[in-house]
């Protein structure tokens, strides 16, 4: 993958995981599950802590 694709998935993910907190309603979480954050750091760490996992490599572009 490259940074730039690792990006693109880090933005879907953060977006995916607002949503799914938003149609899950208060019932199935902590009263402050709204106010739960996914910054992209954070989800960005996780990502590439699960693809290192996998064996996958991240290419980098020199300047960046």
């Amino acid at each position: 993958m490259t940074d730039d694709q690792v990006n693109l998935v880090v933005q879907h993910l953060c977006e995916h995981l607002h949503l799914a907190l938003r149609l899950k309603g208060s019932a199935a979480h902590p009263p402050n599950a709204k106010d739960i954050g996914f910054d992209s750091a954070s989800v960005r760490t996780v990502l590439l802590t699960g693809l290192r996992s996998a064996g996958a490599a991240i290419h980098y572009e020199a300047g960046r």
